[in-house]
């Protein structure tokens, strides 16, 4: 007898089939991720980019990354109604960086923001601020305008992208008393008001890296992962330090890309270990964009941004609590406070 009839026999005449859809829903399962990229992100920038040029793929870009999260933050509907102000923030944002005019955009947008909290709607609001802070800056306001609506239209993509994989319309955020939302409002836009201000005013060319861990973090917040302020303060003194000795030896430039490199995708695989992952995204980020001979300014510079920008929230964070606590102890409204994030 054969060995394959020997199988046969052996399963009672029918074949095995307990290896084959293993595979094959291993390999079916790459495919679709693979599938999912292209027609997510690929397809629609590479679209803009023949429309609009590496501005548009840009924007486009932006407003898929919006959309998608803005979506999973506070629901589907949500955000297809945020999708029109997204844009007009982009457009804002882009027409106005890096200068004064730029610095009151984040403090009025992040105000807007704050007040969201009264109605439940800081989540998908927060994408705004995202929007005006991290929008691309252009020679022109037809440009800006082109940004924005390319932006728009990234929104919906996204959001159609997270309807897809069934996120819910609405999602309910945390409401607080009027006079508490408001408080969170002032303090929030002064927190992003002040980080825009201390780039703008140092001269930086990049002052978006001071309000981005306030945006980052305050993200994590309403996701309740508060720990991670406390992670990214030492992962990026953590990385800060590790990219001095790289400053010292001044290794050549396909050497520390090579680093730059490594560190980016080890800090993919630390996911669980927050601090570590921020320590060697921040390694990476500092080499990955220091001029050549650098890479001590670049790492004093970043550490700087990032730290004063986690120093900006803490203190707002501070305000809010001790102003909102009181607030609350006077006229306590705890059917208010029943979302599903905190702050």
């Amino acid at each position: 007898m054969g060995e394959a009839e020997q199988g046969d026999v052996a399963n009672g005449g029918k074949p095995d089939v307990a290896a084959g859809p293993v595979k094959q829903s291993g390999a079916r399962r790459w495919l679709h991720i693979l599938g999912a990229v292209v027609v997510a992100i690929v397809l629609p920038v590479a679209v803009a980019g023949i429309v609009a040029g590496q501005l548009g793929a840009r924007a486009v870009f932006l407003g898929l990354l919006l959309g998608v999260v803005g979506a999973k933050l506070g629901g589907t509907r949500r955000m297809l109604y945020l999708a029109p102000a997204a844009g007009v923030a982009v457009g804002l944002g882009a027409f106005t960086a890096y200068g004064w005019w730029w610095v009151a955009l984040l403090a009025v947008t992040g105000a807007v923001v704050g007040a969201g909290i009264g109605f439940g709607w800081f989540p998908p609001l927060l994408m705004l601020a995202f929007a005006a802070t991290f929008a691309a800056p252009t020679p022109s306001g037809t440009d800006a305008l082109i940004s924005g609506i390319m932006a728009a239209l990234g929104v919906g993509y996204g959001i159609v992208i997270a309807h897809r994989f069934g996120t819910a319309p609405v999602i309910e955020g945390d409401r607080l008393p009027v006079k508490v939302a408001a408080v969170v409002a002032l303090v929030f836009g002064a927190a992003l008001g002040a980080g825009a201000a201390l780039g703008v005013g140092l001269g930086w060319t990049e002052p978006y890296w001071v309000p981005e861990p306030i945006l980052i973090l305050a993200l994590y917040i309403v996701t309740g992962k508060r720990d991670r302020i406390k992670g990214k303060a030492i992962g990026t003194a953590v990385g800060i330090a590790g990219a001095l000795p790289v400053a010292i030896l001044a290794p050549s430039v396909w050497v520390t890309s090579a680093i730059a490199t490594a560190a980016f995708i080890a800090a993919l695989t630390q996911a669980a270990t927050y601090w570590l992952m921020y320590g060697l995204y921040t390694f990476a980020l500092v080499l990955a964009l220091a001029s050549p001979g650098q890479v001590a300014v670049e790492a004093e510079h970043r550490g700087f941004e990032i730290l004063a920008g986690i120093a900006i929230l803490v203190i707002g964070l501070a305000v809010v609590h001790a102003i909102g606590d009181r607030l609350l102890r006077q006229s306590p409204q705890p059917e208010l406070t029943t979302g599903n994030h905190g702050i």
